[in-house]
């Protein structure tokens, strides 16, 4: 069976393309659990390498 390439808004219902980051009808963002996933892992490597910067005082990229 073949994925179809639309899905409904989470808020309004129209169909909207599976990769659109928001409905283009009522402007809803459609965030999905891989792109939550990935900001979580981009702030927790910016608070080591903070935390890394304090406790080091130095850069770890040269």
């Amino acid at each position: 069976m073949k994925k179809t390439m639309l899905r409904d808004c989470k808020a309004c219902g129209k169909e909207i393309s599976r990769y659109s980051p928001f409905c283009r009808n009522c402007g809803h963002p459609q965030g999905s659990v891989l792109s939550i996933c990935v900001l979580v892992l981009f702030l927790l490597l910016l608070i080591a390498y903070y935390i890394a910067f304090c406790i080091y005082g130095i850069t770890l990229v040269t």
